[in-house]
């Protein structure tokens, strides 16, 4: 997820009025810690299991004022420093050492990047042989998730530990008397799994289990200590999730079962929406089992008329959408470990080719030209708004960076700080208690009502 920083400039002018080295900065990437693999077990919380991954160089292509300053020590060795003299021969045997070794010493960084980075750049391939209009979600969060705590995640433990939720929404369907073929039956099913505890009866001891609901974790849920907290593998492994994690196990377990549902997002922030047994669009809040309004949403104060208007927010995310999603997933966390490189570059293009509107990829394209433009401002001596089109590179570099500034912008972003997404966070607790929301629930309870007056085929019925 992104803490964002956003930087209003005026719609009339590429150029602020204020000293650009005091505009704030359009975003920031939360910086986390390396993350712990977690293991996967049968329904119930588990233990986490605490192996680091090694230590990564996040400057493998930044490095050239130290190799210069190795390359001199070894010259010096060699009784070959630059600019103290010697003859041509000298000259020309200093220059192809010192060629030899940058290319020795940038060809080692090469082999380095290629083996840190060798389960990202797998993901991303596995990705890209995806069908965009029709692919395995499941199989896409395990790429994602398993390249960033370097290929420890058993894919066994990660298919059977959703297929186990799976199992559970088929006994509660069965418990229910609902139809398993039946759509909104499926959908109420899954929702039970974030409402409240369900009884599990395990084929292989006989025995019932009490399933706590997979509650919302307030510790870190942004990550910004702990990337795992955002992954769908933790919540498998401990119960718990947030808003990134839940709804995506939410539509993964409903792959299993053949139901559909949709992701939809709002600013910091993503949740299910399904169809009634009208047709009609209805919202699950899976932080809390709760359904919600459409304009409850809208009055978080975060969600403006632009983002409306580009379907930023609150519309269903298409299939081609939701896999632009993934990939966009698979760059934030390529960033947590190695920062902005020409890989990085890659998949931002790739996620902007299957979706121009994506807006993490807009938000990370305007937050690099923004580093480079205040690099190449500082360059420059840090000149006055009204010398800086003296300064070709440095201008150009702010353009740019304006430009990309103003994409985030048209397509409705609002920052939403972290206080006031806890403080929203909590307002679903009281949302509940408001009529609007009681008439959403008691509409959704005749419905299944009527759905178990429907007698269930034969052929239907689930066997323990």
């Amino acid at each position: 997820m992104l803490s964002i920083y956003t930087c209003r400039l005026p719609a009339q002018t590429r150029l602020p009025v204020a000293d650009p080295f005091k505009q704030r900065s359009i975003g920031q990437l939360p910086v986390i810690t390396r993350p712990v693999p977690s293991e996967f077990s049968h329904l119930g919380p588990a233990p986490l299991v605490n192996i680091q991954p090694s230590v990564i160089d996040h400057q493998l292509y930044n490095n050239y004022n130290n190799i210069s300053e190795q390359n001199r020590m070894i010259l010096q060795q060699h009784g070959l420093i630059p600019g103290q003299g010697g003859n041509a021969q000298q000259v020309q045997q200093f220059a192809e050492i010192e060629r030899d070794l940058l290319e020795t010493e940038f060809y080692r960084k090469h082999l380095e990047w290629m083996e840190q980075t060798k389960y990202y750049r797998f993901a991303f391939e596995q990705l890209s042989t995806f069908n965009p209009d029709e692919f395995s979600l499941t199989n896409a969060v395990y790429f994602i998730e398993n390249a960033y705590i370097n290929n420890r995640i058993s894919y066994q433990d990660f298919i059977r530990a959703i297929k186990q939720r799976a199992d559970l929404v088929k006994q509660i369907i069965k418990r229910e008397k609902l139809n398993s073929k039946d759509n909104l039956s499926l959908n109420f099913a899954i929702q039970e799994l974030f409402k409240h505890s369900n009884s599990y009866y395990n084929t292989q001891s006989k025995q019932s289990i009490t399933i706590p609901p997979i509650k919302y974790d307030f510790a870190d849920f942004r990550g910004e200590k702990d990337y795992r907290q955002v992954m769908v593998s933790k919540m498998l492994a401990t119960g718990s999730g947030q808003c990134h994690s839940m709804p995506l196990g939410y539509l993964m377990i409903a792959e299993q079962l053949g139901a559909k549902a949709w992701l939809s997002l709002a600013p910091q922030h993503s949740f299910i929406q399904f169809k009634d047994g009208k047709g009609r669009l209805t919202l699950f809040e899976t932080t809390n089992g709760n359904y919600v309004s459409s304009s409850w949403m809208i009055q978080s104060g975060f969600i403006n008329s632009k983002a409306l208007q580009n379907h930023s927010y609150l519309d269903t995310l298409s299939s081609r959408q939701l896999y632009a999603q993934c990939l966009a997933d698979l760059l934030l966390g390529y960033l947590h470990k190695f920062g902005y490189d020409d890989y990085a570059d890659n998949i931002r293009q790739s996620i902007v080719k299957m979706n121009p509107a994506n807006m993490i990829a807009a938000i990370v394209d305007a937050q690099h030209k923004q580093d480079i433009a205040l690099q190449m401002l500082q360059k420059a001596g840090r000149p006055s708004i009204d010398k800086l089109p003296n300064y070709p590179e440095a201008y150009n570099a702010y353009l740019s960076m304006q430009e990309a500034i103003e994409k985030v912008d048209n397509l409705g972003y609002q920052d939403m700080p972290a206080e006031a997404y806890a403080k929203w966070l909590q307002s679903i607790e009281s949302e509940k208690k408001k009529q609007q929301n009681k008439a959403l629930n008691e509409q959704m309870a005749g419905e299944i009502h009527q759905l178990r007056m429907i007698k269930t085929p034969l052929k239907t019925t689930i066997k323990k």
